[in-house]
């Protein structure tokens, strides 16, 4: 019975050898080559061909995935041609725009207003928009003057209690900041309109970023998709370029550092450019500060707002300005 159940060992000159490998023929040899230096070349469909003709389908894949990167680069091309082109016009507008409220800006004639100075006081460390020309007796300002700049300017008078010399130095104050509001009707609307093109500026700079990213590291632009991004997002940049200088001296969307040159506010409109999402969730802050208790319910169960029934958001894929992990 152990002998029936005993496995026979293959006697060692019975044992089989390993399959020899099929070599290839001299044709598929010389095939392979030209395989091999079309794919090297570029040209992925004859080396696709080939491949697929050698029963080769993993390199046939490779080739065919590089077919596909090729086309997709072929149909992005000119929509990133049209972007450059565009994003140079716009720059070039809002240099011409800069180099114009500049020269408006020299050309435009300081405010002044007489003060005889008659205490002979000095005053103390004043801001770099006013001046006070001894000579002439005249106090200047380049800048529009607003309420908290007028309490800077009367705090330079080192003898307040002298009310007679006091009073003349701040109603000569009221007069300039009067006079100064001419300064702001003379350039005001050119720089609404440097303004709109800067925060265009900051849009394009992010735009470009997002585009290089997306074509040449994560190989997932889909132009077709996203085209309202990518057109529509420059027209909204202006109109917050706009909003920077309405804005301006209110706190609302962000304090005032006391600087109201027009290189502080074209700064801050490129800023508001590249944060596009930002400046909307301020704004929609300061709205709903404003206005989002204003309208209550009178039958007793809170506010419309709340009672409203709630909103699903859509889940965004492929967003330009989601970003991917590159670790």
């Amino acid at each position: 019975m152990d002998e029936l159940n005993a496995v026979k060992q293959p006697e060692p000159g019975n044992i089989p050898a390993d399959p020899v490998p099929e070599q290839p023929t001299p044709d598929q040899k010389k095939l392979l080559i030209k395989a091999q230096c079309a794919e090297k070349e570029g040209h992925y469909q004859a080396a696709r061909d080939h491949f697929t003709e050698l029963d080769k389908p993993e390199d046939a894949l490779r080739c065919s995935e590089m077919i596909r990167l090729d086309n997709w680069r072929e149909e992005n091309r000119p929509h990133i041609i049209n972007l450059a082109v565009s994003s140079g016009i716009i720059i070039l507008v809002f240099l011409v725009s800069l180099i114009w409220l500049n020269n408006l800006q020299r050309n435009i004639k300081s405010p002044s207003v007489v003060w005889l100075n008659a205490g002979k006081v000095e005053l103390s460390s004043y801001p770099t928009w006013f001046l006070y020309d001894r000579n002439n007796h005249l106090i200047k300002t380049s800048a529009v003057i607003d309420e908290k700049m007028k309490i800077e300017l009367v705090k330079t008078y080192p003898l307040r209690s002298d009310s007679t010399h006091f009073g003349e130095f701040r109603q000569a104050v009221e007069q300039l900041s009067f006079q100064s509001s001419d300064i702001k009707g003379s350039s005001y609307w050119l720089l609404l309109l440097v303004s709109g093109f800067a925060a265009v500026v900051g849009v394009l700079i992010r735009e470009i970023l997002d585009l290089i990213r997306h074509y040449c590291y994560d190989r997932d632009l889909d132009f077709k998709a996203w085209w309202p991004w990518y057109v529509l997002r420059p027209f909204v940049g202006f109109m917050m370029g706009i909003m920077v200088i309405l804005f301006n001296g209110t706190d609302l969307l962000f304090s005032s550092s006391g600087n109201n040159s027009e290189t502080y506010l074209v700064a801050i409109a490129i800023i508001a450019g590249i944060s596009v999402e930002d400046v909307m969730f301020k704004i929609r802050k300061v709205s709903q500060l404003l206005f989002g208790n204003n309208y209550e319910d009178k039958s007793g169960k809170g506010t419309a707002e709340n009672t409203a029934p709630a909103k699903t958001q859509p889940t965004i894929v492929n967003n330009p300005d989601n970003k991917k992990d590159k670790s």
